[in-house]
């Protein structure tokens, strides 16, 4: 089910907690738990491929501010 206030699709839950990604520069992406996970699933990948100064971080769940607690 999609959670409406999350920026992905990875959603297990509608009504789950939010939390605030980084995406550099001025931007960030609302992101539900399993979304996030997804994100970083992604971005571990990806940090394989890229050079050290380009490399993205992998900022733990905890340390995200929270945008919208669950109902």
């Amino acid at each position: 089910m999609k959670n409406p206030n999350c920026d992905n699709e990875h959603c297990k839950k509608p009504n789950s907690e939010i939390r605030i990604l980084p995406t550099g520069g001025d931007s960030n992406a609302l992101l539900c738990y399993s979304c996030y996970l997804h994100e970083i699933a992604f971005r571990k990948e990806r940090n394989k491929d890229l050079a050290d100064d380009c490399k993205f971080k992998l900022t733990p769940w905890e340390d995200l501010r929270i945008y919208l607690n669950a109902r």
